[in-house]
């Protein structure tokens, strides 16, 4: 079987190789080449059709190697019209509404041969959901194929959790379509990859949104067979990344008054690569945390739902929180500016929306780190103890809110979350447990109830509350946007003028300066680091800094540094070009 397996996917790999190669050659004889727009990522102009590759490389083998079954032969058919959909879009251009319809009318077509997802009991509903679920899975993949290779890769690594999941579930004809599946996407991605030799349009997106659509419902008794939930859970994780970069797009542009059917350069992916990170870096990134969502959910099959809902949820207020940092992000200035007709216009403007954001997120980790410690504390015995945790998380909830509120931890600014706002939040979890604790002394006196527990929740607490609010501080260290525009700094003074000249210019992007290190003549604090960065040595040291390390200007930290080495500092500078400004610091 795996020596079948492997000749599908080497057959596959092959044949999309040659056909994007020869897609690559055809595709401007036919003026089908995607061109530069103001909203559009590329440059240059790129052949389009491959992804008329992908389609021959999966549906050719499929048929080829005898895998003919009634319900592929319905997926294959209506893939294929969906995939023609996409062409025709790409050769001669139609409107949303006409492709929706298309979408939807394919849809239905799946659902007439039983291809649903069966969450509610109502036939009626769950039609709704499915739909609902093909068409948004679809236009996932469409909007998510906005940068080299980006869709593509996190197809690979969704169809590689789904081949896993029909191995499982011991459905040996899937496992074979999801491995031509794959070998048609690697041969594609060869010439795919940034940079980018040619793009699979919408004939491809819209092809692999679908077919990883269908293929989620292909298997009713399969890997879904374990509860009402995991029918939903398992298939949204292994998609987490489509899925959430839609949202993400849809929300930030109602909210600044576009519509979220124009194209744009807003995506995640382009704000990744607006803070720093190259094309490929940001495509890699998203690749892991596709991979990290698909482990999950393969880890929730395995060992059930219940014991890793807290994994689950941590993942995905990660993921908002890593929106939330990334909307801020201004990628495109016209982009963003907003419409005077906005219907969210209100909710944009709502004075107090962070506080709300803040507390809503507070009410989701006091719920997880409460759950995660009854669950860490009785392990196998987890279900005994279920209802004592649901009767009593009303009144954690209310006490640990009332406290944290009381505590003003709604009113900070989380880019400048300190040491002295941890302590804060350390005194003020601290406070909450106690009472908690003493809450139900009174009310049962603390009867069925494990100390473990409380100690447990406190530390989750802390943790999940402490990262919270230091998140935006931790994706600026990570994503440290330094363009080749921006000036390179050295900092003559390693001492606090210093570090607040750093701090300053890490946190603020507008300035257009980068810190390299600093200079310092007290040789005591040579090869110490500060912010992260290193202090060289002393003043001798900046002609080969600007040399080595390009060096574009140079800062002087305090009023203080005078005498013999700045004035040589200061020549030195002037005779290499390099300017010198001296930072000064007082109230007016």
């Amino acid at each position: 079987m795996s020596v079948e397996l492997g000749l599908s996917f080497a057959l596959a790999f092959g044949l999309s190789l040659v056909g994007t190669l020869a897609a690559e050659w055809v595709a401007p004889r036919v003026d089908v080449v995607a061109r530069p727009r103001d909203d559009r990522w590329h440059r240059t102009s790129v052949p389009l059709l491959g992804g008329v590759a992908i389609v021959v490389a999966t549906l050719g083998p499929l048929l080829a190697t005898g895998h003919r079954t009634p319900r592929l032969l319905v997926l294959v058919v209506a893939s294929l019209a969906m995939a023609g959909v996409g062409l025709i879009d790409d050769v001669r251009g139609l409107s949303p509404q006409v492709k929706l319809l298309a979408q939807v009318l394919l849809a239905a077509t799946l659902l007439q041969f039983d291809f649903a997802l069966r969450l509610s009991g109502y036939e009626l509903v769950d039609v709704f959901i499915t739909l609902f679920w093909i068409v948004g899975i679809t236009n996932a993949f469409n909007l998510l194929d906005n940068m080299d290779g980006l869709a593509t890769v996190i197809a690979l690594v969704a169809a590689s959790f789904r081949l896993l999941f029909f191995h499982w579930a011991g459905d040996g004809e899937g496992v074979a379509v999801l491995a031509i599946f794959l070998g048609a996407l690697a041969g594609f991605l060869v010439r795919n990859f940034p940079p980018a030799k040619i793009f699979m349009g919408d004939t491809g997106s819209l092809f692999l949104g679908f077919f990883l659509a269908g293929l989620s419902l292909a298997a009713p008794s399969g890997p879904y067979s374990r509860g009402v939930v995991a029918v939903l859970v398992i298939p949204v994780f292994i998609l987490l990344i489509p899925i959430f970069d839609t949202a993400f797009v849809t929300l930030t542009r109602l909210l600044s008054g576009r519509s979220p059917v124009l194209g744009g350069r807003d995506h995640t992916s382009h704000r990744l690569v607006a803070i720093g990170l190259k094309e490929w870096q940001a495509v890699m990134l998203l690749a892991a945390l596709a991979a990290a969502s698909g482990g999950l959910a393969a880890l929730s099959y395995r060992v059930g739902l219940s014991e890793t809902v807290v994994l689950l949820a941590l993942l995905v207020i990660g993921l908002v929180l890593l929106g939330g940092y990334l909307s801020r992000i201004r990628v495109v200035r016209s982009l963003e500016e907003r419409s005077a007709g906005s219907v969210l216009r209100l909710l944009a403007d709502f004075q107090y929306k962070r506080q709300v954001m803040t507390l809503t997120l507070d009410v989701c980790l006091i719920v997880i780190a409460y759950y995660a410690a009854y669950l860490i504390r009785f392990e196998y015995d987890f279900a005994q103890y279920r209802e004592q945790l649901y009767a009593s998380l009303p009144l954690v909830l209310l006490i640990q809110l009332f406290v944290l509120a009381a505590f003003g931890l709604y009113r900070g600014i989380w880019q400048y979350t300190s040491i002295t706002d941890v302590v804060r939040i350390v005194k003020a979890v601290t406070l909450s447990t106690m009472a908690v604790m003493v809450a139900l002394v009174y009310t049962s006196r603390f009867e069925g109830f494990s100390r473990s527990v409380f100690i447990l929740d406190w530390v989750l607490l802390i943790l999940l509350v402490v990262g919270s609010r230091a998140s935006f501080r931790l994706f600026a260290e990570m994503f440290r946007p330094a363009p080749p525009s921006f000036r390179r700094v050295l900092v003559y003074g390693a001492g606090d003028g210093g570090e607040l000249i750093v701090r300053e210019m890490l946190n603020n992007p507008s300035l257009e300066r980068i810190p390299i290190g600093f200079i310092d003549d007290d040789r005591v604090k040579h090869q110490s680091r500060i912010h992260g960065l290193p202090v060289f040595g002393g003043s001798e040291q900046i002609e080969p800094l600007v040399r080595e390390r390009g060096v574009t200007e140079v800062v002087i930290s305090s009023a203080k540094i005078q005498g013999d080495d700045l004035e040589q500092a200061t020549r030195i500078c002037r005779e290499l070009g390099v300017p010198v400004r001296r930072a000064a610091f007082r109230l007016e």
